[in-house]
C-alpha cells in the first residue's frame, strides 16, 4: 500500500470518529435540553445552560455531517470536498477553542450569592412540588449539604420560613441512615446536634464534585480536538496529492 492511500484510509478513520465524536454530542445536548432531573431550575441564568444545550447539540449534528463530508471526500478522491471539509473543521475548531476559554473564565465568575438569591426567594420545602423545590431536595440528599451555604440560607425572610415558621430548616438538610434511608433524629437536626446535620452549603459540596467530574468530558474534548487536527491535517495532505 503507498503512502497516498494510507493517507486516505486514515482520513476515513479520522472521520468515523469525528461522526461518532458529534453523535455523541448531540445526544449529550438533547439530554441536557430534555432536563429529566428538572436541575435547570436550580441556577439563575437556567436560559444559559437551555442556550448551551441546543449549542451542544448544533455543535454535535455539525461535526457528524462534517466526519460524512470527510469520509465522501477521501473516498471519492474529490479535491473540491476535501477543501471545504478542510475550512468548515477549521471553523469548527475555532469556536470550540475559544468557547472552552469563554468557560474556563466565566467558570471562576460563578459566585453563590445567585443561587442563594433563588433559594431564598422560590425554595418551599420538603413537600414543595414544583421542579425548583424538588431539585433543590434531591441535590442536598444526594450530596449530603444543605442550602447554598449552609442552614442559615433558610432563615429570616427567606419563603421557606414564611410557610414553615418555626421550623430552623428542611428534613432534607438532616443526615440519615444511607442515602433513602430514615433521618436519624429530626430533634436532634433541629437541635443542630453534631452528626444529624449537613453543615456544609451546597454550593462548595457539589462545586468539588463537579471539579472531579469535569477531568472526565475535559479529556474527551482534547481528544475531540485533537481527532480534528490529524483529519484537518490529512485534508490538506490528500487536498494537495490528488489530480
Amino acid at each position: 500500500m503507498d503512502v497516498l492511500s494510507c493517507l486516505k484510509y486514515l482520513m476515513f478513520i479520522f472521520n468515523v470518529l469525528v461522526f461518532a465524536g458529534g453523535t455523541l454530542l448531540a445526544a449529550l445536548g438533547l439530554w441536557v435540553a430534555a432536563d429529566p432531573g428538572g436541575f435547570q431550575a436550580l441556577v439563575a441564568a437556567r436560559a444559559v445552560l437551555g442556550a448551551a444545550a441546543w449549542l451542544l447539540l448544533a455543535l454535535g449534528i455539525a461535526l457528524a455531517l462534517l466526519g460524512c463530508l470527510g469520509c465522501c471526500g477521501a473516498l471519492r478522491r474529490s479535491r473540491p470536498l476535501l477543501l471545504l471539509f478542510f475550512i468548515l473543521v477549521s471553523l469548527v475548531f475555532l469556536m470550540q477553542l475559544v468557547g472552552a476559554i469563554l468557560f474556563l473564565v466565566h467558570w471562576k465568575q460563578v459566585r453563590p450569592e445567585r443561587f442563594l438569591s433563588e433559594l431564598r426567594r422560590n425554595y418551599r420545602g420538603d413537600e414543595g412540588a414544583e421542579v425548583f423545590s424538588t431539585a433543590w431536595n434531591t441535590l442536598m440528599v444526594t450530596f449530603s449539604c444543605c442550602g447554598v451555604l449552609g442552614p442559615e440560607d433558610f432563615g429570616n425572610g427567606s419563603r421557606f420560613q414564611e410557610l414553615h415558621p418555626g421550623v430552623p430548616w428542611p428534613r432534607a438538610c438532616c443526615a440519615r441512615d444511607g442515602l433513602l434511608g430514615d433521618l436519624l433524629g429530626w430533634e436532634q437536626c433541629q437541635d443542630r446536634s453534631p452528626g444529624y446535620i449537613h453543615e456544609q452549603g451546597c454550593f462548595s459540596t457539589f462545586g468539588r464534585t463537579l471539579q472531579r467530574s469535569l477531568s472526565l468530558p475535559g479529556s474527551c474534548s482534547l481528544a475531540v480536538l485533537g481527532i480534528e487536527t490529524f483529519a484537518m491535517f490529512f485534508s490538506l495532505c490528500l487536498y494537495y496529492n490528488f489530480d
